[in-house]
């Protein structure tokens, strides 16, 4: 009988361990201070700041442009590829090649991913010149960041002061070239 109890007590304290060991669950709350975190406001006029890792390891941080323009391409993974209507990937190195040297740009690259390798050699094909972050959600992997584009690609210019001042959507970069033509005429 006594062993009985012995092993009763040992099969409950055997329990109450487990219970207590268990992996706690994510409050409401916590859950909502890593989406503030993370959430980046896009949209004319806010100030976004925020950082992430690029495709090439190195960190992208906006407090670094500040001071000057900027510029961010926000666009969905499955338009990288090259389409029989449109490159992308031409068009948006076109515009670093006439005025990244003069005004930084990064892509941020939003999407659904469930094949990583896939995903990489999309990059690699693409031949991006400009920093990417790759902010693309999958079965094992979650958002960086939190964006509010809604229509890509999305081509946002932020001033100095780290303000929205432009943010047009859709293919062919002409008006924004303009935009960033202006600007180096101006001296930035």
């Amino acid at each position: 009988m006594k062993k009985m109890k012995n092993l009763i007590f040992a099969a409950l304290a055997l329990v109450f361990t487990a219970c207590n060991s268990a992996p706690k669950e994510e409050t409401m709350e916590e859950k909502l201070a890593t989406y503030n975190k993370s959430k980046i406001d896009l949209l004319m006029g806010a100030k976004p700041e925020f950082s992430a890792k690029t495709t090439d390891g190195s960190v992208f941080n906006s407090k670094d442009n500040k001071g000057k323009y900027w510029v961010l391409f926000v666009y969905d993974s499955g338009s990288i590829a090259k389409s029989e209507s449109y490159d992308m990937a031409a068009e948006l190195n076109k515009t670093y090649e006439l005025f990244g040297d003069k005004i930084p740009m990064v892509g941020l690259v939003n999407g659904f991913s469930d094949d990583e390798p896939a995903l990489q050699k999309l990059f690699a094909e693409a031949k991006f010149s400009f920093k990417q972050i790759d902010n693309t959600e999958g079965p094992n992997k979650e958002k960086p960041l939190n964006d509010n584009v809604f229509c890509t690609p999305a081509k946002i210019l932020i001033d100095p002061n780290g303000k929205v001042v432009y943010n047009g959507c859709g293919g062919k970069t002409q008006t924004f070239d303009y935009k960033l033509d202006s600007l180096v005429k101006a001296g930035l």
